[in-house]
């Protein structure tokens, strides 16, 4: 028997990491897969533990830092990579209109705000894939390492997954709209999910087995789909 990969995600919160482990499990059916998060920390119940990183964006930017500072400068430097395979970096594309010092971070590069106009959305998420990358110390995407942008935030992948017949999900124009988790919670009552670990836990088999579809119709989550099944065809190389 294989031995499990090992995925490590840094993420903005709980309900992220359910769902990349939905989406990443739909990509790999046939692997023994262990997730674990380094940022944000948190119990098999998803009881948050903030840490000194903080949560959010703010978070996955501090950890990306500290990372980057133990890797000599790189986070391809890291320890992490010893214990595991890949590392996952998801920062939603709502993150480009924001500002450092709205995070409460002492950053003076004036990287932030990099909002483009959308569409097309991989102009908005191209741009913040530059800023993540100079988080972590790299000039480019190292190997071992997927970043996952999705525009304007994963909420539109949960959308898209769940209620692909929905009025706003069907425009041409869905993966530029802001605000996704509030179409979700103006659903009718039977349907309406809330931003919490258990009620994205009773949704993760529905999110696992609508993937392709939603690859389909996302470019970030084509993206992402691609981007992660080419590392671990580099890892059996």
């Amino acid at each position: 028997m294989s031995e499990p990969l090992r995925i490590a995600m840094v993420v903005e919160g709980a309900t992220d990491f359910i769902v990349l482990d939905a989406v990443i499990s739909s990509l790999l059916p046939d692997r023994d897969i262990e997730f674990q998060s380094l940022q944000p920390e948190f119990s098999a119940t998803f009881q948050v533990q903030p840490g000194p990183t903080g949560l959010g964006w703010p978070g996955v930017y501090r950890w990306c830092r500290q990372a980057t500072s133990e890797g000599r400068g790189r986070v391809s430097g890291s320890s992490l990579f010893v214990f595991h395979q890949i590392l996952v970096v998801q920062v939603d594309a709502d993150v480009a209109g924001m500002t450092y010092q709205g995070g409460w971070i002492d950053d003076q590069t004036g990287d932030l705000p990099c909002e483009k106009r959308c569409p097309p959305p991989n102009a908005t998420t191209d741009a913040l894939r530059k800023v993540v990358l100079r988080w972590l110390g790299e000039p480019d995407v190292p190997v071992r390492c997927v970043l996952c942008t999705p525009s304007k935030s994963i909420e539109t992948w949960v959308m898209t997954a769940l209620f692909p017949a929905n009025k706003e999900v069907v425009k041409k124009s869905w993966e530029c709209r802001a605000n996704a988790e509030a179409q979700l919670g103006t659903l009718p009552r039977a349907s309406r999910i809330r931003k919490d670990p258990e009620d994205y836990k009773s949704k993760r088999q529905d999110i696992l087995f609508a993937w392709h579809n939603v690859r389909g119709k996302l470019v970030e989550a084509q993206r992402f789909s691609t981007e992660l099944l080419e590392q671990v065809e580099l890892l059996g190389k």
